[in-house]
């Protein structure tokens, strides 16, 4: 019991074990709703999964992977127009940070619980952000049971600031 419980706690911690967590395609279904299918999106983390790539090109978006570039410091490919990614749990300061920055709408697939924190609050309130909420919980391993929920952190993509699917 105390090492499933040490396995679940570092998979959704704050560290490099939490960051294993490759997107289904049920995480994927319920934002395809709001995204637009004239646009260009790129998975900035699709180096080892091409799970949210795949599922995009299948439904007719055109999603590009990353090439495995260091999206928090490597220019991205100047025709993209929506970031779209599971990223690294350990890293989504900086990624959301970065997506800001760089002023393209983005939809990040984050814990819900990433709504908390000094740092992520006070970068919403400055920028905005839009929160699909996911009604269930998504299984990342495959095992059942999912112990987290998560939502995609949008802006400039959702029709309403809070949504639930």
């Amino acid at each position: 019991m105390a090492s499933t419980n040490l396995k679940m706690l570092n998979k959704t911690s704050n560290n490099i074990y939490s960051d294993e967590c490759y997107t289904p395609k049920e995480a994927i279904i319920p934002l395809l709703k709001y995204l637009k299918k004239d646009l260009i999106y790129y998975d900035s983390t699709s180096g080892i999964s091409f799970n949210l790539v795949d599922c995009l090109n299948q439904h007719d978006f055109f999603c590009k992977k990353s090439d495995n570039l260091d999206f928090l410091i490597d220019d991205i490919p100047k025709d993209i127009d929506v970031i779209i990614t599971n990223p690294p749990y350990s890293k989504k300061d900086k990624f959301i940070k970065r997506c800001y920055e760089l002023k393209k709408p983005f939809a990040l697939l984050l814990p819900v619980s990433s709504l908390q924190g000094q740092r992520r609050g006070k970068m919403f309130n400055d920028n905005g952000i839009e929160i699909l909420v996911l009604n269930k919980r998504i299984d990342f391993t495959g095992k059942g049971s999912p112990h987290f929920g998560v939502a995609w952190f949008c802006k400039d993509i959702l029709t309403k600031k809070l949504l639930f699917s």
